[in-house]
């Protein structure tokens, strides 16, 4: 039976434009200078992480929690009420779950404020668990998480596929052994072009797949 291991933002519901401008947001309501590396630097953070590199990196002076509590509070409506899923995604859902395949959602984001999205979106139903990074201890720049997340699906390497758009959680996952399916979504051409050099497959949608 087949496994797949989901990723959320940018693979199944098109969140990162609501990202790419939160932490530059974040960084000159509070009169911080903005790297021009800064989405590429977050993009592959937890929220945790991302307010550890901002005091340590960039200055700021506000508690880890405050910042988060901040970040969080941007990001919310927007989960809660207009994130979009991908062109096709459900499609390509439906029919998976109609297969029999096993499925979950492995996300570096917060349970918190994305499962008002998965509810509005009605995508609980298609999902065995949904586990995030920091539930786990470990970071997608790693296989351990994939791992992690196979082993709960009573998956294995031979039949489990990884969907992933960032390119460091694609380059984990290719760490581990694992076939990556690659979505594009809103990155860099060069990101492009390596996620299309280490990815098993590279999709512009998921009509490709259906």
């Amino acid at each position: 039976m087949k496994s797949i291991i989901f990723d959320l933002d940018g693979t199944l519901i098109d969140s990162m434009p609501v990202w790419k401008d939160t932490g530059r947001n974040f960084l000159l309501k509070h009169g911080f200078s903005v790297p021009e590396n800064l989405h590429s630097v977050v993009k592959a953070q937890t929220i945790g992480q991302t307010a550890d590199y901002f005091r340590s990196n960039l200055g700021v002076t506000h508690s880890q929690e405050e910042i988060i509590h901040e970040i969080i509070h941007y990001v919310e409506d927007a989960y809660k009420n207009t994130i979009p899923l991908k062109p096709y995604a459900r499609d390509f859902l439906d029919r998976e779950l109609e297969n029999g395949t096993k499925m979950c959602v492995l996300t570096a984001s917060e349970a918190s404020y994305i499962h008002p999205a998965l509810e509005r979106l009605d995508l609980l139903k298609y999902f065995q668990f949904i586990l995030t990074c920091s539930e786990t201890g470990h970071f997608k720049s790693e296989p351990d998480v994939f791992r992690i997340a196979m082993e709960k699906l009573g998956g294995s390497l031979e039949n489990t596929i990884v969907f992933e758009d960032a390119l460091y959680a694609v380059q984990g996952a290719k760490k581990g052994g694992f076939t990556v399916y690659a979505i594009a979504d809103h990155v860099t051409e060069a990101d492009s072009r390596e996620i299309r050099s280490h990815a098993d497959k590279y999709i512009k949608s998921y009509k490709e797949l259906l």
